[in-house]
């Protein structure tokens, strides 16, 4: 019986069928995902990809690369497809979502060769079922309408890379066992590349990838059975070393990460405390899996941010019943695994799946391209559970199954052609999550595109009412006032009282920069200086936001920029003096030394640029850019030099 893996192979007609029914596949996919584009970049793409413009060859490209700040390892292999597009950014999001459908194919085969493998396990005398399960399922996970986001998204392409090494290292992983008997060195070769090298590349694409040793063990210990696991020494030390030790350090990390959460919260970054994550996730994965089950084109958004975190376990009731439902269904799953292996499998790939970044990880409460791995258990349950249809049902099972998967492909086909239509698409997803700011942003855009900025404030000022301690809402209501400007003081002193105490985000001190340089488009006369000024204290006024350096930092570069356009260059001076030396950027200090240049200050310029030789970064890769922008700054300055205007940008 053991041998049955390694000689028994589906007929030549049988495979050339399905070799062409995944080509299909595969074909259809990419037409479908086609009719996104052109597509557009969105909010995660400015911070990671904002440095692009730089990368002019092999040594910018390196360094780009490498300095990678979203996450603990940098990503540095998803930056580098970024950074072979770097002619791209920012005019061009269709070659970078060319490029995000191109991995999903390849995704949709490794799921083919994962799903095919793990059949062969279960089935070694079923011939006829093992291509089918595969093709199945490859079909439904890349069909899915829900998984979209993944791809449609341009920064999302760290996690379907990540992912697809995931997969490619676990069909490697259950290939391995396939060959174990027959070619033992091809055997070992897989279970090495598998789980090491395949490890190695999922978390340099993004840190999830991490999971893929506990998703290993989760297939050893719930699909493979025990008379065809690997036998030799090396083999047990591969799965040692490269699958066990690697869980449990996983596990430990994220152990360290739970006692960090306990001790001190998320801090001022999120909305919603530990308890409140916590509480929210069973819900979330409910909804989750009623999404990958039951495809609806308005869940395909890239807008799920700031939804309500419970109140308690009862608050609303949906919590409590989501943590019985997901009990209730690993009891019966547990009960049943003997009989239905596949369900305690679905459900426990699923869950592992899940564990970082829909546990107590402060990311977050919800994304669906968080299901772009987990979501293959799911598809694969349910496929393998209608393998064994007695023979009198084939017929309906195939219909059936025919029919699903076309209801996929027309949902994702119905997704991808509203993404292409901003206006279309923006409505919908207002609709389906109005507690966003993305969305609430998105939306006004649009209606500003449209040249109707009455209604783009309506929908400000709602989502202020309904979400008052958003600050950026706030502060971009003041930049719509047409027809009303004579309530603008009114709406200036709401602002500011709402600013006191709104919540902390980044993005709002990011807004008030952008109005100080002048890249936004202002549709409201009376916001002067003096209004922007206003603003900024009163952001200073909130301990939230003084609480963080760099905040505090960003916002006096907004004060010196007021500052300097308003003429007073010796206060511009002294902010940009403060905010160097709280927040350590080297463009702050750059732009302090210009100002003080052209003050007739060279000497204190050129002490200021000593000091900030000194404070130059410990990582080598950032400290050579840092001493190569000042050095380029001081080459710059040799030359004549030239008053600068009120309006010079800042950096």
């Amino acid at each position: 019986m053991a041998t049955t893996f390694g000689s028994s192979n589906p007929s030549s007609a049988r495979r050339l069928f399905v070799t062409l029914a995944l080509a299909s596949t595969v074909a259809v996919i990419w037409w479908i995902y086609s009719q996104a584009l052109p597509g557009r970049f969105l909010y995660d793409e400015g911070p990671l990809l904002s440095q692009l413009p730089s990368v002019h060859d092999g040594r910018s490209a390196l360094v780009f690369i490498l300095s990678g700040e979203s996450g603990p390892l940098g990503r540095p292999l998803s930056l580098a497809t970024f950074a072979l597009q770097a002619g791209a950014w920012p005019s061009d999001p269709g070659a970078m979502l060319r490029v995000n459908f191109a991995i999903h194919l390849l995704g949709v085969f490794a799921a083919f060769l994962l799903a095919y493998g793990l059949a062969r396990v279960r089935l070694p005398r079923q011939q006829q079922n093992w291509l089918w399960v595969g093709l199945v399922c490859c079909a439904l996970w890349g069909l899915s309408p829900f998984l979209a986001t993944t791809h449609l998204m341009v920064a999302q392409r760290l996690a379907s890379l990540s992912g697809v090494f995931v997969l490619f290292g676990l069909a490697a992983f259950v290939w391995a066992h396939l060959f174990a008997r027959e070619r033992p060195r091809s055997a070992n070769a897989m279970l090495f590349s598998g789980l090491g090298l395949g490890l190695m590349l999922a978390t340099l694409s993004k840190e999830n990838g991490a999971l893929l040793p506990l998703l290993a063990l989760t297939v050893l210990w719930l699909w493979i059975p025990r008379e065809y696991r690997l036998q030799t020494p090396f083999q047990r030390g591969c799965i040692l070393f490269l699958a066990v030790v690697p869980a449990v350090l996983v596990l430990a990390y994220l152990s360290q990460l739970l006692a960090d959460a306990l001790e001190h919260g998320y801090g001022v970054n999120r909305y919603f405390d530990l308890e409140g994550r916590l509480m929210s996730q069973p819900a979330i994965l409910l909804d989750y899996l009623r999404n990958l089950l039951v495809p609806r084109a308005v869940a395909v958004s890239p807008f799920m941010d700031r939804l309500p975190a419970p109140s308690s376990w009862t608050d609303p009731p949906l919590t409590l019943v989501a943590v019985l439902l997901w009990v209730g269904l690993l009891i019966v799953a547990f009960a049943l695994r003997r009989r239905a292996p596949y369900l305690l499998f679905g459900v426990a790939f699923f869950l592992v799946g899940h564990l970082v970044e829909s546990s107590f990880v402060g990311l977050e409460l919800y994304f669906a391209h968080r299901n772009y791995v987990p979501a293959f258990g799911i598809y694969f349950a349910l496929v393998f559970s209608l393998h064994n249809l007695p023979v009198s049902y084939q017929r309906f099972r195939a219909l059936g199954l025919t029919a699903y998967i076309s209801l996929f492909a027309l949902v994702l086909l119905q997704a991808t052609t509203a993404w292409s239509d901003p206006d279309v698409a923006a409505e919908l997803w207002y609709e389906h999550n109005p507690y966003s700011e993305r969305v609430v942003q998105f939306l006004a855009t649009q209606y500003l595109a449209r040249g109707d900025p009455v209604a783009a404030r309506k929908i400000l000022d709602d989502a202020a009412r309904r979400s008052p301690s958003l600050a950026v809402i706030q502060i971009q209501r003041t930049q719509l006032c047409v027809g009303q400007e004579e309530r603008f003081p009114e709406l200036l002193a709401e602002v500011t009282d709402r600013l006191r105490v709104a919540d902390f985000k980044q993005n709002a001190v990011i807004e008030l920069s952008r109005i100080a340089k002048g890249d936004v488009r202002d549709l409201c006369p009376p916001r002067d200086l003096a209004a922007l000024d206003a603003m900024t204290n009163a952001l200073l006024d909130n301990p939230v936001y003084t609480h963080s350096p760099q905040a505090e930092a960003e916002l006096m570069v907004t004060k010196a920029l007021i500052s300097a356009a308003s003429g007073h260059h010796n206060r511009a001076i002294e902010g940009f003096v403060d905010a160097f030396r709280l927040a350590g950027k080297v463009d702050d200090a750059l732009f302090a030394a210009l100002l003080m240049m052209n003050s007739d200050e060279p000497e204190r310029a050129r002490q200021l640029l000593d000091e900030a030789r000194r404070r130059a970064p410990a990582n080598p890769i950032r400290r050579v850019v840092w001493m190569e922008r000042i050095n380029s700054f001081e080459a710059l300055r040799k030359r004549p030099p030239e008053k600068a205007s009120s309006g010079t940008e800042h950096g």
